[in-house]
């Protein structure tokens, strides 16, 4: 890195040596006049390129000068920046400390998935040189250019990244003698701190932050931006894959870099050189207007929530046609614009047709009240911290319950990878959530009590180890669990419309209330950096065919799998409406790393683009696509919808294999006939097809990977539907709206797992029925009653086994309470009378 400083200098102070040209002899020389003519011609053009050089030098000099006092002023400033910190600042400072802790926490894990082939280490090594060299070059470059061109702008451009590039080192440097951090192939491998090591911060990465926002500011054209900021990409990731750092090693030296070309830049830029202004972060998030905010930062809905089943409930009734039903969690600034659309929509249609009945405005009325806060936010300032909820919930099973989904069946499923066993259960946790501005938080934690029960039997032994093709698990008695596990936990950020989020974090990918084939609730939160648009927005040529677009993404890391190295795993999925009643998803997940499989760049964009790997003969990673649809049916008044999920592994589209995929279709009818009270839906899945390759069936197909054969799973539970390998279900549920927040609901659903999978197959039949209330204090009562069946399964009982699951489960939301006693509006906690039919 000092070479690098070394060579910028160098090569501006080589240029105070240029040589005059030299003077023409000969023919040329006395061409076009007389010999005395020529020499008087020659010596005034002498003593003119001498007086130049001299004016040059002293120029040259006296700027040198001034450059090095500005050296020194910079360092004084940058090193007692800390002090200068405001409240503004959080805007930054908590985004950034967040994605550091993530990386700190994660660098010795995801050093160790990467390739250690010496080959992939030195391409990746040259890179970085050559990326370093590159900016190096260009800064360097514009400096002998100026000389010809007479550019001022571009003299200093190539000063202030010198400039910029010096800073950056003198920090970095400094750090690294303080902090001693380990590089990754040292020791062993952990990144230990104070041992010596020169790993943290990376001053490669520093240096090329450093050079890149320099030029990205003086030239601040889209090719400039792409080429500057791409190089400086290509040295962090580099310096990762060449094991010559660890992630947070270029995350903050990138940041350093960043800053310190920041003050720079806005310290000694002339603005009448040319070059753009250098925007503050708060005008980079897209809010550079007094007034409210544009794009607030906004907390996540839960997926448990009741908020979907309303807002589903309304679509379905025909009053909601701009959300995205298929992609939770939604953004609680989202649900207070999704009201305004609906109010928009009544505004609109009052004067044509009666558009009120009560069902409806009953739920609206509740969703303004659960939103009041962020509707409030629309026009004013989005500061505020709150206590979520606070719960305690007590979960019997008596008889012998169905807990492993991934092998077998689950009693009792979509609880956020809780533990369930025979005997009492217990779970008692809260949740909090905070905005400042852009920035968002969110934390839910609990503890967690299950009882100890009976290891694996033989059968079961076996079995596993010979449809997982792994060696034989144990049959260890199961001792107590008494933990303390984050559920949802999670720092984000709103720039210009999309939330940047990381923590702990459920999605759930899919339609309606069975739980989707993709992902679901079923697992517990794994972290992830979470990338969603808030809104739709529009793609030139095809939004006026598909209309806007709907895109989210995430790249996140799994836990339970075998070996040190866990898998990561990353999705895409983009969700248009082509008319207001129909509303179509694609959308795609993929393991990838983990132990045994280095992850590597070239595997990495191999299994993002679906590209083959020579070496395997298959893409790398494990990857699952779906395609989803929500469609109000015409004609029929807004009484039925239909849904469904295509699901298939390994292929890009379902659709190139059909008697491979998989299928989850449903049918919502949002209110029965003479009970406008009533819901009703039904669904039927499946994870096995008839057109698996011999090789395919056992389960080896659907949920299941040679590569990972712990499965689609997180911490052993399935992150997608719990009808798991081979399986098949129907169920049913129908719902009684008391309230929008008063229900009862009653549900049956019908497993079977073919023989295909397990010897003798399964086959049993769940009874549910659940009440939810709460009440305008916050106060929150919830309980289950479920029967459960099992007629058949010889690998696991002998004869029919028969299971009760009672829960009662008592809450208080501190947020609610105060609202509530804000407003005198109840209507949506009173009982609403039966109308026997829509008023519509």
């Amino acid at each position: 890195m000092l070479g690098l400083m070394l060579t910028n200098l160098s090569w501006s102070s080589g240029l105070a040596a240029t040589p005059v040209p030299q003077e023409e002899t000969g023919e040329s020389a006395n061409r076009g006049g007389s010999p005395a003519v020529s020499d008087a011609r020659r010596a005034s053009e002498m003593e003119f390129h001498l007086q130049d050089r001299q004016m040059f030098l002293r120029k040259w000099d006296s700027e040198f000068e001034n450059r090095g006092g500005q050296l020194l002023t910079d360092q004084r400033t940058i090193w007692t920046s800390p002090a200068r910190l405001h409240w503004s600042d959080a805007d930054w400072l908590i985004p950034a400390g967040a994605v550091a802790a993530a990386a700190f926490l994660t660098d010795a894990n995801f050093s160790r998935s990467l390739s250690q082939r010496p080959g992939t280490l030195g391409r990746f090594n040259d890179t970085r040189t050559a990326g370093v060299a590159a900016l190096a070059a260009a800064s360097g470059g514009l400096y002998l250019v100026s000389f010809r061109t007479k550019d001022p702008h571009q003299r200093e451009t190539a000063w202030l990244a010198g400039q910029a590039i010096f800073d950056s080192l003198v920090v970095t440097q400094g750090v690294k003698f303080i902090i001693g951090r380990e590089r990754p192939d040292q020791a062993n491998g952990q990144g230990h701190f104070f041992r010596g090591g020169n790993s943290f911060p990376s001053g490669h990465s520093a240096a090329a932050w450093a050079a890149a926002g320099i030029l990205a500011h003086e030239y601040p054209g889209t090719m400039t931006k792409l080429l500057a900021y791409g190089a400086a990409s290509t040295v962090s990731i580099a310096s990762v894959g060449g094991k010559q750092h660890f992630p947070s090693d270029v995350l903050i030296a990138g940041g350093i870099g960043w800053l310190v070309s920041e003050y720079v830049y806005r310290a000694h830029h002339d603005p009448q050189l040319g070059g753009s202004a250098w925007n503050s972060f708060g005008e980079l998030l897209g809010d550079s207007e007094a007034g409210a905010m544009a794009h607030p930062g906004s907390t996540y809905v839960p997926v448990d929530s009741w908020v979907y089943a309303a807002f589903d409930r309304l679509a379905a009734l025909g009053y909601l046609n701009s959300a995205y039903q298929g992609t939770r969690p939604w953004s609680r600034e989202r649900c207070a614009q999704l009201l305004q659309d609906v109010e928009e929509f009544i505004g609109r249609s009052h004067d044509r047709r009666n558009v009120r009945d009560s069902q409806a405005m009953a739920l609206l009325a509740a969703l303004h009240r659960e939103f009041a806060k962020e509707e409030k936010g629309l026009s004013g300032n989005n500061k505020s911290g709150e206590v979520e909820s606070v719960y305690t919930r007590i979960l019997s099973a008596n008889g012998t319950v169905l807990s492993d989904g991934y092998h077998f069946g689950q009693t009792y499923g979509y609880d956020f990878g809780r533990p369930l066993r025979s005997g009492a259960n217990f779970i008692s946790g809260a949740s909090a959530s905070a905005t400042y501005e852009h920035l968002f938080f969110y934390l839910s934690g609990e503890y967690q009590h299950a009882p100890g029960g009976p290891g694996l039997s033989g059968p079961e032994i076996q079995f596993i180890a010979e449809r997982d093709k792994v060696a034989p698990p144990s049959g260890a008695n199961l001792a107590q669990i008494n933990q303390f596990q984050l559920l949802d936990a999670y720092a984000g950020i709103n720039a210009r419309g999309w939330q940047f989020s990381f923590g702990n974090q459920s999605l759930s990918w899919g339609p309606a209330v069975g739980g989707s084939l993709l992902l679901s609730n079923n697992a517990a939160p794994f972290p992830m950096l979470r990338i969603s648009s808030d809104d739709g927005f529009e793609i030139p040529g095809l939004s006026r065919v598909f209309g806007a677009f709907h895109l989210e993404q995430f790249y996140g890391r799994l836990d339970g799998h075998p070996g040190e190295s866990q898998p990561w795993i990353y999705g895409q999925k983009v969700s248009f409406k082509p008319f207001r009643s129909l509303e179509l998803a694609y959308a795609r997940t993929t393991l990838i790393g983990g132990s045994g499989h280095p992850l590597t760049a070239n595997s990495f964009f191999k299994s993002l683009f679906g590209r083959v790997d020579a070496a395997v003969n298959s893409v790398p990673g494990d990857s699952r696509t779906a395609i989803e649809w929500t469609w109000r049916l015409p004609k029929l008044g807004n009484w039925v919808s239909f849904y469904g999920e295509l699901e298939d592994d390994d292929d890009q589209i379902p659709i190139q294999n059909l008697t491979k995929s998989v299928l989850r279709p449903g049918i919502y009818l949002p209110r029965l006939p003479k009970l406008a009270k009533w819901d009703a839906h039904f669904e039927w899945t499946t994870s096995t097809t008839p057109g698996r390759a011999p090789f395919q069936t056992h389960g080896h197909l659907n949920y299941w990977n040679l590569d990972y054969t712990s499965g689609y799973t997180n911490n052993g539970n399935l992150l997608g539907n719990t009808v798991g390998r081979e399986g098949v279900t129907l169920q049913a549920w129908t719902r009684c709206w008391l309230s929008p927040r008063h229900t009862m609901d009653f549900s049956w659903k019908q497993s079977r797992v073919l023989s295909d999978y397990i010897p003798g197959g399964g086959k049993w039949e769940d009874y549910q029925a659940a009440y939810s209330w709460t009440s305008h204090s916050g106060v929150v009562v919830k309980s289950v009653l479920q029967f459960e069946h099992i007629s058949s399964f010889p690998l696991l009982f002998s004869s029919s086994r028969n299971n009760v699951l009672a829960s009662l489960e008592f809450g208080f939301l501190p947020a609610l309470a105060r609202h509530n006693t804000s407003s005198s509006n109840r209507r949506d906690l009173e009982i609403l009378p039966d109308l026997g039919g829509s008023s519509r």
